[in-house]
């Protein structure tokens, strides 16, 4: 089971032109009966992008579709989670919001992690990062 980083979703609501299309099919394949998570981290990340892109009326249609996702279990994150990762975020250089997200998946034994962020998630050596 792999991890959905919240850019996946962003880049299929933006129609974004250069990662629009890969999104797509990695929802494809969720929306086909790939199991997947994401944490409740996640919906507000992109309930937060959107806001601060101006965009609230994209933020409920955006999380009803995500919900709607049979195969795609939402993980909430735990006070633990957050410890852990503040301590990520200082040894391993991530902010804040991947950090807690990365010690939730290690928690949930998810090694994997669909996401084009190279900056952050694609750097980390127990973590394989995968955009295709």
């Amino acid at each position: 089971m792999r991890f959905i980083d919240s850019n996946i979703f962003i880049y299929v609501v933006t129609n974004h032109p250069r990662f629009g299309a890969t999104a797509t099919r990695i929802l494809k394949r969720v929306e086909e009966g790939e199991e997947a998570t994401i944490s409740t981290l996640t919906l507000c990340e992109v309930a937060w992008v959107f806001e601060a892109m101006g965009r609230q009326g994209d933020i409920k249609p955006t999380l009803e579709k995500i919900l709607s996702y049979s195969t795609l279990r939402i993980e909430p994150f735990d006070s633990d989670d957050l410890i852990v990762g503040a301590n990520l975020m200082a040894t391993d250089r991530l902010d804040f919001n991947d950090a807690v997200n990365v010690a939730l998946m290690e928690r949930l034994g998810i090694d994997e992690v669909y996401t084009n962020d190279e900056k952050h998630l694609g750097r980390l050596g127990f973590i394989r990062a995968i955009f295709e």
